[in-house]
């Protein structure tokens, strides 16, 4: 595994596979929905869309795609909470191709009036599909009660108002400000020679960098201090209703994270064994997302209107059970061992190692390491799970959703 930083604070991650047949090449930028104003909510969506619409030497999006499958290329494009990066699969005589061609998206994209438009209408219409989604609708409660004036609070793809007053020259203007050389990883992983990559990358992007760009880099959003927990009550006519409970959580740094992984499957099991009497239809499932300084927890329910509120109370009564229990051995063995199959699997791809790889070196500025990322999983005792759980599941700091036919919520009822 290797971490390069060049003089002007350019990174570069080279995650050597012997045998792969595949290299991915991955171009981060630091910046995403949290670095975000909210007058520019959707701008990084914006950019990771346009970056793909043409250069200078490829002045549309079918010249840009041809020239790149012409030579052994796919390119995909995106935009996270915490950066827009755009990635290339390749075979390992087209790596130094694929390089050149992630420079020029960056350097000599040409930001059209046309591709702003054709950019601005696909979003538009993304948004107004999301709209109808509940899960949609609900995260972005969450969002803004957790996260609150915070980028993280944005959605992804922005906002209809945001959105519709959006150029390319916005998305140009937005690119000058956070394409700095602190501010971008070159994340390479597959069947490579380390240092000719390094080479490579010198000759390309760093070049590029020292010719001007500030040293300026963005900062990842803190955790909201002194949170306190609430609830948000929106009335839409479904065929069941919609409750979702947030909990702030750890974070991407946090050394227990891989805890809160392997305990989830638990909680979901032992909320639902406390639900087995219920006569009526209800579905749960559990998510979380780790950012850089902060995270939340999720329980997603499905409950029948008229039996809303006897539903909610069921599901708290589940969790306070679970806090005074808490996980038995037999269950944490066995989650753990199942974790560790599941935690190869999605290191076996150049793709996958190259993400994890990126967010190691931006968040932790460190390289990664499958083996030594397996080994935190495999140091994870019962008493780190009980533990997570007691810090995660606090009826003080809880964020109840809904979103259905209005019933009588009260966060303060259900704290002890």
């Amino acid at each position: 595994m290797a971490l390069k930083i060049y003089p002007n604070g350019l990174r570069l991650s080279v995650v050597p596979k012997t045998g792969a047949k595949l290299i991915s090449v991955d171009m981060h930028i630091t910046s995403g929905t949290q670095s975000e104003k909210n007058y520019e909510s959707g701008i990084s969506a914006f950019l990771a869309r346009i970056l793909l619409k043409g250069t200078k030497k490829h002045p549309s999006q079918m010249e840009l795609v041809n020239y790149a499958k012409n030579n052994g290329i796919i390119l995909k494009s995106d935009s996270t909470s915490e950066s827009v990066i755009v990635s290339v699969a390749t075979v390992e005589e087209n790596v130094d191709k694929a390089i050149d061609l992630l420079c020029e998206i960056a350097f000599e994209s040409t930001f059209s009036v046309s591709a702003g438009d054709e950019v601005r209408n696909s979003l538009l219409f993304d948004i107004a599909k999301l709209q109808e989604n509940p899960s949609y609708v609900l995260e972005r409660m969450i969002n803004q009660a957790l996260f609150y004036r915070t980028g993280l609070a944005n959605p992804k793809f922005g906002t209809n108002t945001t959105i519709e007053r959006m150029k390319a020259e916005d998305a140009k203007e937005y690119l000058e400000r956070v394409l700095t050389p602190k501010n971008t990883i070159i994340s390479v992983v597959g069947d490579v020679d380390a240092d000719a990559i390094y080479e490579k990358v010198m000759q390309t992007f760093y070049n590029k960098f020292i010719e001007g760009g500030e040293y300026k880099k963005l900062k990842y959003v803190s955790f909201v201090e002194d949170y306190v927990g609430g609830e948000r009550v929106k009335n839409k006519k479904l065929n069941q209703s919609r409750i979702n409970f947030a909990f702030p959580c750890v974070s991407y740094k946090a050394s227990n994270k891989y805890a809160l992984e392997i305990v989830a499957p638990i909680l979901m099991r032992r909320i639902r064994e406390n639900l087995n009497g219920l006569k009526y239809f209800h579905n749960e499932t559990v998510s979380f997302d780790l950012y850089a300084n902060n995270g939340k927890f999720v329980i997603e329910t499905m409950v029948d209107h008229e039996h809303a509120t006897e539903y909610l109370d069921s599901i708290i009564s589940g969790l306070k059970t679970i806090l005074q229990t808490g996980v038995a051995v037999s269950d944490f063995e066995n989650e753990k061992n199942e974790y560790i199959i599941k935690f190869l699997q999605r290191n076996e791809t150049v793709s996958d190692i190259s993400k994890y790889a990126i967010r190691e070196v931006a968040v932790n500025k460190q390289s990664y390491s499958v083996a030594s990322e397996l080994m935190k999983v495999e140091l994870i005792t019962i008493n780190d799970v009980n533990k997570i759980i007691k810090e995660t599941i606090n009826f003080s700091k809880m964020f109840i959703a809904y979103l259905g036919i209005p019933i009588e919520i009260n966060v303060s009822d259900y704290i002890d």
